[in-house]
């Protein structure tokens, strides 16, 4: 029986065995290695990797590890809500399309992963662009961690075609019954702070749907997942590409750039990382589009998830202190919702991070930081 999501769905067990012991003998892994686990010798994380023979057992004792190193490492806490609503009544576990908002490349489903790993809950597919793929070993340490391929292309005809496929699978794993996909509820991460679902995303998840509007997004079960950072990574790099975006036009990454952003956010502190996941997507919700034309039920849909996403982010002494500075004024400050030693830290942190680039980055990253409150104080 032919295979046709061959090119884009995760490693079988048998796949992952036969990938991982080319992955254990990269360099890559030897340099993971001595920066998460500085105290072992230098074949400790390459034979971690060989003595892992399943999918599970890759995410179990390679992983899941890796990430609770990352928390000690960059003294983050890491928290999380909501995992009442991922199970029925009876307590089993369900099949979901977690949308999620996006901040990092790899942290944002890898944390996710982690929650759901702690509470004994099936762990979901990670529907992510194949742009990250820069080399065969990153492809195999992320297609054994269940990477679903996202095909990338400036070829129309190409979008579509790997668009109904990656739409039909997501579709056969979440209304089959199979397993729950992770999915950015945006192309790409913000970089702006303002969390926005595209409609683009919605039409995708739709095209593989037999049913009405309503049916077709009820039976894909959305879970809206918000991950909020204490301190963003990468700050400087997406207010950087802000920045060029709007005095150019346009902003073309270089080469070997997404691999950087991924290994930043590994490095950088987070401060605290919450993750939410809210109650699935009701009937009730998607009938708000009921009298609506086609197009204007994707503009509604993306804004009933919107302020869902909105309503579960959480907010730091971080943003207050940052809308605070950007609106100049000490509201929030009076109220208790940060210290002026946390409007200290923030401000380090954010100079040592934009060191040597123009002034206006310090100014957007201020923003990036504040964009759930500035839009409040609109």
């Amino acid at each position: 029986m032919e295979d046709i999501y061959a090119d884009i769905r995760p490693y079988t067990d048998a796949e992952a065995e036969r990938e991982l012991p080319l992955l254990a003998g990269s360099d890559m892994v030897v340099k993971a290695g001595r920066f998460f686990f500085a105290d072992k010798p230098d074949d400790y994380l390459p034979s971690l990797i060989r003595s892992c023979h399943t999918v599970e057992e890759f995410q179990g004792k390679v992983i899941a590890p890796i990430l609770e190193r990352d928390l000690e490492l960059t003294h983050t806490k890491f928290s999380y809500s909501g995992l009442e609503n991922l199970r029925s009544a009876d307590g089993t576990p369900g099949q979901f399309v977690f949308l999620s908002t996006h901040r990092d490349i790899v942290l944002d489903p890898s944390f996710m992963e982690l929650a759901l790993h702690y509470n004994n809950l099936p762990e979901s597919e990670i529907a992510a662009g194949d742009n990250l793929l820069a080399n065969h070993e990153i492809e195999v340490a992320m297609r054994s961690n269940r990477m679903v391929t996202v095909v990338r292309s400036d070829n129309p005809r190409v979008v579509y075609e790997s668009s109904k496929l990656l739409s039909s699978y997501i579709r056969d794993r979440v209304a089959g019954g199979k397993r729950s996909v992770w999915i950015s509820h945006r192309g790409g991460r913000t970089k702006d702070g303002f969390d926005r679902t595209e409609q683009g995303l919605l039409k995708m998840l739709d095209m593989s749907g037999k049913g009405s509007f309503v049916e077709n997004f009820l039976e894909l079960n959305i879970v809206p997942v918000t991950i909020s950072y204490e301190y963003e990574t990468c700050g400087a790099l997406k207010a950087l590409e802000t920045l060029t975006k709007e005095r150019q036009g346009f902003y073309k990454k270089q080469p070997g750039e997404d691999v950087n952003s991924m290994l930043q956010g590994f490095i950088q502190p987070k401060g605290h990382i919450h993750v939410d996941f809210g109650k699935p997507l009701a009937k009730e919700e998607l009938l708000e589009t009921d009298s609506a034309q086609r197009n204007e039920k994707f503009r509604i849909l993306a804004e009933i998830l919107d302020k869902k996403l909105k309503d579960s982010f959480r907010l730091w002494p971080t943003n207050y202190a940052a809308a605070d500075m950007v609106l100049g004024q000490e509201d929030y400050l009076r109220h208790g919702f940060y210290t002026v030693e946390d409007r200290e830290r923030l401000v380090a942190r954010l100079r040592k991070e934009s060191e040597g680039m123009p002034e206006e980055i310090y100014a957007r990253m201020l923003k990036l930081y504040a964009a759930h409150l500035l839009e409040d104080n609109k």
